[in-house]
């Protein structure tokens, strides 16, 4: 199952940590997988749920009252091995 990586930066608003919050909620609610980094946040999902999703969090920004957003996506999808969080994170934490 591909893994992503998607950093939504709000811009414009006095409480970036409270935007940002409210973009994680939406990442929560997706029913995905997911891990909250200190600068992102990577989510488990086939590719149409983590475009949409992507597009759910970035427009969510705005709701929450951010005058602009930037939204960085890095994917990462194999035909060989699926990866996972867990894959990608195992190595930084010592394990296995």
């Amino acid at each position: 199952m591909p893994v992503c990586d998607i950093t939504v930066v709000p811009g414009g608003v006095e409480d970036s940590y409270a935007a940002v919050d409210a973009v994680i909620e939406t990442i929560a609610q997706s029913g995905l997988a997911y891990e909250v980094g200190a600068m992102s946040t990577s989510v488990e999902g086939d590719l149409d749920a983590l475009f949409d999703l992507a597009r759910r969090a970035h427009l969510r920004a705005f709701d929450v009252g951010a005058g602009s957003v930037l939204t960085t996506l890095r994917i990462h999808d194999s035909r060989e091995r699926e990866p996972t969080i867990q894959d990608k994170t195992r190595g930084r934490r010592g394990g296995g």
